[in-house]
């Protein structure tokens, strides 16, 4: 699952340029094929996904990594393009509107994938609620990374209660999103969301390093560095 939105509308009225982040979609997906799972991909209205321009960019990609991590930002960002512009799920994804709970219950497990993008269009959509939903009630692994929690923000049980209360997790960090071009001008910021909702949360000793939390059949991942980490985590539930 994933955003298919291409922005992020902020708090003083603009509309910054935003998507899926290449890395959290292209690290696990080369990881989940090459242990021999078929992968699709599904959306909002099967709407094709937009890459964030950011994460396609070595210095971004540089940015984004831990301090004293080896740089091969310019290879990576190279890679990441030729593989989304390769993959013919990206270009017609499934319609996560038409998925029915027999859907959910055909696969071994689900990943979110994350990006800015994500807070746009996951937290309030009824699909994305109800699927999510489904997969806990199914007890399937469920992976995600970074902005990819804003899918659960919606969830709620027969008592209005987040059924995710009290669980162990990490996002992406306030401390991150505040060294982002964006900080002070979100319409949320996910840390606080997940903690206002019980969530116990956890992060990495340093800023943007990786960072994977599993929790019964919950596994997340805190930023883009923990993708690599996140995959092998999901991939050992998976077997």
């Amino acid at each position: 699952m994933m955003t298919r939105s291409a922005k992020l509308g902020l708090l003083d009225g603009q509309d910054h340029p935003s998507g899926f982040w290449a890395e959290e979609f292209v690290v696990p997906y080369e990881k989940f094929v090459a242990a021999g799972h078929s992968v699709d991909v599904a959306t909002i209205g099967g709407t094709p996904p937009t890459p964030d321009p950011g994460s396609l960019t070595p210095q971004t990609i540089g940015y984004t990594r831990p301090a004293g991590s080896p740089d091969h930002d310019a290879e990576n960002a190279a890679h990441y393009r030729e593989v989304i512009d390769s993959l013919e799920v990206l270009r017609k994804p499934g319609n996560l509107d038409r998925l029915e709970y027999a859907d959910i219950a055909g696969y071994d497990g689900i990943y979110i994938s994350g990006g800015h993008g994500a807070m746009d269009d996951l937290p309030n959509d009824p699909h994305v609620t109800r699927v999510v939903s489904w997969i806990l009630q199914l007890e399937k692994p469920l992976a995600v990374v970074c902005h990819g929690h804003s899918a659960l923000l919606g969830l709620r049980d027969g008592h209005s209660r987040w059924p995710l209360e009290g669980y162990r997790m990490t996002a992406f960090s306030h401390e991150e999103e505040m060294v982002t071009d964006m900080a002070g001008k979100l319409p949320f910021v996910l840390q606080v969301e997940l903690e206002r909702l019980g969530t116990k949360y956890e992060k990495a000793p340093q800023i943007w390093g990786s960072w994977v939390v599993e929790d019964r059949n919950l596994i997340t991942g805190q930023n883009p560095y923990s993708s690599t980490a996140l995959a092998e985590k999901f991939l050992s539930k998976l077997a």
